[in-house]
């Protein structure tokens, strides 16, 4: 048995904020392993954390709950946390769960 392959990349870094790239399947094996460093990431000092999900292929409901996991911890620590060029099935599975009432969605 295999696990779907996930890639988390910074792509840029300013005053304005941190933007993160997540491509691949974000599943219940997955989100152990890019968890922590988003999580890390969350707990930085930048205004905003922006994660890029254009490349996303999968996300389950683990993939959802570590979403709104980060969301809570970037809000503890004053960072905002917005999603951008997030695959419309993802929407459509995040509007099931109610997860899109917590989340906040940009445009690029």
């Amino acid at each position: 048995m295999t696990t779907a392959l996930i890639d988390l990349k910074t792509v840029t870094h300013d005053d304005r904020g941190l933007r993160i790239a997540l491509a691949g399947e974000l599943d219940c094996y997955t989100s152990e392993q890019v968890g922590p460093s988003l999580c890390e990431l969350a707990a930085s000092d930048y205004p905003n954390v922006v994660l890029d999900l254009c490349d996303l292929s999968f996300c389950d409901t683990a993939g959802i709950d570590l979403l709104l996991l980060l969301n809570r911890r970037c809000r503890a620590s004053g960072t905002r946390l917005l999603l951008c060029d997030v695959p419309l099935l993802v929407i459509k599975s995040m509007r099931v769960l109610g997860a899109d009432r917590e989340l906040q969605f940009v445009v690029s």
